[in-house]
């Protein structure tokens, strides 16, 4: 397939409520089925990576975000996806309306401390994701 031979855009949002938690999804689908992870997606064509972090978060948990911040660092060590070349972009988000629920590609959305994302396995390199922003400490 020619698209194959291309990488993919993929976003990240990373989302704290006021009290410091960490919102996360579990995934029912591969890769990483079973795993807790960011909301995450692919940019589409045509699309611009805020509104692909919009429609992502939207289709899967049924939440209106706000893209408050480009984190700064992109992700893309060969293999980080276990199906396909993907460079990721994840960025700071905050909720604007409504409460996330599970919709599309999972069966659970939760808000989870620091400490206990610190003894979690997440989907990709969401946890590094969260460790390079000084969200979490990871020894």
């Amino acid at each position: 397939m020619e698209n194959d031979k291309f990488a993919y855009i993929g976003v990240d949002a990373i989302i704290r409520n006021h009290e410091g938690k960490i919102l996360l999804m579990h995934r029912t689908y591969s890769p990483y089925e079973g795993y807790w992870g960011l909301i995450t997606g692919l940019v589409g064509a045509n699309e611009s990576v805020s509104d692909a972090l919009k429609r992502v978060a939207r289709e899967e948990v049924g939440i209106d975000i706000a893209v408050e911040k480009y984190t700064g660092r992109y992700y893309d060590e060969v293999g980080r996806h276990p199906t396909k070349t993907c460079i990721c972009l994840p960025h700071v988000c905050r909720i604007v309306a409504c409460e996330p629920n599970p919709i599309k590609k999972c069966d659970d959305v939760k808000w989870f401390s620091p400490e206990e994302i610190y003894d979690m396995d997440l989907a990709y390199d969401h946890k590094q994701m969260l460790e390079d922003e000084g969200l979490i400490l990871v020894y």
